[in-house]
């Protein structure tokens, strides 16, 4: 307990903080996020390795138990215990009697009336994160404004980009490389998210502003060329995947694999794009085009209120049984709804939420959907970007709802408790009791956040999503802790961007450049320098 104590002081200093938030703090570390089986919630951690706050486990109930002994082993050998009524109690009775971080190995035990042991019924490994302690993290070395500025001119005059938005024609293979082929293979993912940068910069009558309106202009047309023809399926849609000759390993499998599809998280984006476009030009062509793909999808809808994760170019036809999980659908046909007055974006919006409330917001299973990686079955591949998508919805749409305002957090401790690393886990090292997708993990550079079970390393987007995420939080609650958690993860995002304005993607040794979410950073550095925060 010592430990924690010194951290809720180094905290409270750090923030100048009351008893109160001290207390606060305290309580929210020992409390556990989404417990199993209440309220009969499934074990949505089944794959989890990573717990910041006491976890709860899937462990079943023993015939003629009365009581389960819980014992965590922590790396000095040194156990500690405690005896709860559930198979599901959560580790909170001890968590603050380990340390800070470190491998802990669980054993939990069956006992009788007497205290005698029955049976073990189950143990698991993990690691336990350390928590957020303010003051820990070294200073940025810039502004927020002035790095994302960096980081928009650093993607806007990179070579390939010129070629693929201003030229008119294919990418020459020279250009592409294994550190730059995604911009190639993911058109809609790449072009939306440039769209929107130069948006932001297209404003005035400077010389970059003029530049930043061309280029957006050039990928507008390049989106444009790739969308479905009226009289087709998906008419409205522009393609998720692009083959190139260039393509090699990972992206090149993908598109062959998935050339003959597009998946729905992506029409949102360019639509999205399309508006903040238009917001600075007032062409009615982007409007109508963001209005064509808004009114597919509502041809789409299903009667759960979702939409297909996957569709077939040739037939409009569902590829699997996995469905869309909406979060990121919501603030769109919101933005519809604000845009056009028409009712039907709204309706829509309230039938996409009503699923979520029945899917993930029940389930937990929070389905890591991306373009490159192959949709699971529940549980196998959880990531926080749409649970991320849901918590700022619900705050922004219910900003006096209290009931939602929880939900909200406890989607942001689910956030924290499994992706969040404010320092860098397993002692750098790869150890066998991590079954997830993890590499290179001696040069992971933190705090950072991690992508997705199927990719969990740091990314620059990620830290993002956290940042806006976090920022959304302390608008609704003005919970200091939540800003200072936000400044954290921008100052390493400050940190990261190398003077040129390069932002790696990865924080690690592995080098693959992603425009978008370089992009994405830019973004959420505004945010956090808002003059209302």
């Amino acid at each position: 307990m010592k430990k924690l104590l010194f951290a809720v002081v180094c905290l409270g200093a750090a923030l100048n903080a009351s008893a109160e938030v001290a207390a606060a703090f305290d309580a929210d570390y020992l409390r556990p996020v989404r417990p199993i089986g209440v309220d009969g919630q499934p074990e949505w951690n089944v794959k989890s390795v990573f717990f910041m706050y006491p976890p709860t486990f899937g462990f079943a109930r023993c015939e003629g138990a009365a009581s389960y002994r819980f014992t965590v082993k922590d790396e000095a050998g040194v156990e500690q215990s405690f005896v709860g009524r559930s198979p599901n109690d959560s580790l909170a009775p001890i968590w603050g009697k380990l340390p800070l971080s470190g491998w802990m190995d669980l054993r939990c035990e069956a006992l009788n009336a007497q205290g005698g042991v029955i049976t073990k019924i189950g143990e698991r490994s993990f690691w336990k994160q350390a928590p957020f302690i303010q003051g820990s993290y070294p200073a940025a070395k810039r502004s927020a404004e002035e790095t994302a500025k960096l980081i928009a001119r650093y993607v806007m005059n990179q070579p390939i980009v010129q070629a693929n938005y201003l030229s008119g024609k294919p990418v020459p293979a020279e250009m592409v490389s294994p550190s730059n082929q995604v911009f190639i293979a993911y058109p809609s993912k790449m072009g939306a998210a440039v769209v929107s940068a130069m948006a932001k910069l297209a404003a005035g009558d400077t010389d970059e502003a003029k530049a930043a309106r061309r280029l957006a202009e050039g990928a507008v047309a390049k989106l444009m060329s790739i969308t479905e023809p009226e009289g087709r399926p998906l008419a409205g849609f522009p393609r998720t995947y692009e083959a190139h000759p260039a393509l090699v390993w990972h992206p090149a499998k993908v598109v062959g694999n998935n050339n003959g599809k597009i998946m729905l998280v992506y029409p949102r984006a360019v639509a999205n794009a399309y508006l903040d476009l238009y917001e600075v030009t007032k062409d009615p062509e982007l409007k109508a085009a963001a209005v064509r793909i808004a009114d597919r999808y509502l041809e789409l809808q299903g009667e759960d209120g979702s939409w297909p994760l996957n569709v077939w170019l040739k037939d409009g036809q569902s590829v699997e049984r996995n469905r869309l999980v909406p979060a990121h659908m919501l603030g769109f046909l919101e933005r519809m709804y604000a845009l056009t007055g028409d009712a039907k974006y709204r309706k829509a919006a309230d039938r996409a939420f009503a699923y979520i409330e029945k899917g993930p917001l029940t389930t937990w299973n929070w389905e890591g959907q991306f373009e490159d990686v192959a949709p699971t079955s529940p549980y196998q591949n959880l990531t926080k970007h749409d649970a991320c998508d849901t918590a700022m919805y619900l705050v922004r749409r219910f900003p006096s709802d209290q009931r939602r305002i929880a939900q909200a957090r406890e989607i942001v401790r689910f956030a924290e408790d499994q992706f969040v690393c404010w320092e860098r886990p397993m002692h750098g090292k790869q150890d066998p009791r991590c079954k997830l997708h993890v590499w290179d993990c001696d040069s992971w550079r933190c705090p950072a956040v991690l992508e997705q079970y199927n990719c969990y390393v740091p990314i620059d987007a990620s830290s993002a999503k956290l940042i806006r995420t976090y920022l959304a939080m302390f608008r609704a609650t003005k919970n200091p802790l939540d800003l200072a958690r936000a400044r954290a993860l921008g100052d390493a995002i400050i940190r990261e961007t190398h003077d040129d304005g390069y932002l790696p993607t990865f924080w690690m040794k592995t080098c693959e450049d992603w425009p978008n979410c370089a992009l994405a950073s830019a973004a959420a550095l505004v945010e956090l320098c808002r003059e209302d925060i």
